[in-house]
């Protein structure tokens, strides 16, 4: 599929079922952000200036934790390292016609755009990149807005219960690569089994144990994960 087929409209079509996706699961953030006791335009500047999805709700799990600020940027950061080779890889699958489009492109990437851009054959333009990116943010900042509203006005047993969308998440985000065998089974259990170590009986709190459980086990999967061959994902 050429590049100059690859119009604005074209990627708002491909960006479908990411849009609705991101709605559908920005609708539990929103409420999980409220019944953290989050403001709406605190709830809402998480989806409009950072755009990480998976980020966001662990960034409510450390607050709720009681971790710092320091630890919780210093978490997102590190979670959000993977967008600096998806960001580069889009750089060059993007046909740049101004300077301007490089950042603003770059802010926008994520996982499942990330997948569908790289997904077309040879190069794709700004607009069909800007859409494909454009789409779920916007659909996952109205799920923001729309699931902190209907907070207001669900029971709270309910809003209660969405507290496991949360873990629901993250073993959906887990649970591919355990498939894949032994070495990600030995990366995950390292990580989660220092972060259990450090919470009970370390002291440093949440948030400093999720940052060295999670540097514990980058270190430990450099080593057992074996690597991809070239042109394939790990």
């Amino acid at each position: 599929m050429s590049g100059g087929t690859l119009t604005f409209r074209r990627g708002l079509k491909d960006a479908l079922p990411i849009i609705f996706g991101y709605f559908s699961a920005s609708i539990a953030f929103g409420l999980l952000a409220r019944s953290s006791s989050l403001t709406l335009w605190e709830t809402q500047s998480f989806s409009l200036f950072t755009f990480t999805g998976a980020a966001q709700f662990m960034a409510l799990n450390l607050i709720n934790a009681g971790a710092s600020g320091p630890q919780i940027v210093l978490s997102y950061g590190l979670l959000n390292l993977r967008y600096l080779l998806m960001s580069a890889a889009v750089a060059k699958k993007v046909d740049i016609t101004h300077f301007l489009q490089r950042p603003l492109l770059a802010f926008g990437v994520t996982d499942e755009n990330f997948a569908v851009t790289t997904s077309n054959e040879g190069q794709v333009t700004p607009a069909y990149q800007g859409a494909v990116e454009l789409g779920p943010w916007i659909g996952w900042n109205l799920g923001t807005l729309s699931g902190w509203l209907f907070g207001s006005i669900l029971p709270a047993t309910l809003s209660a219960a969405m507290v496991s969308s949360l873990y629901a998440l993250f073993m959906a985000l887990l649970l591919p690569d355990l498939k894949k065998g032994l070495p990600w089974i030995i990366t995950a259990a390292s990580a989660a089994g220092v972060n259990t170590v450090l919470e009970l009986w370390s002291g440093l709190g949440s948030g400093w144990s999720f940052i060295i459980a999670m540097m514990v086990g980058t270190i430990i999967g450099m080593f057992v994960i074996p690597a991809a061959p070239e042109g394939e994902a790990a």
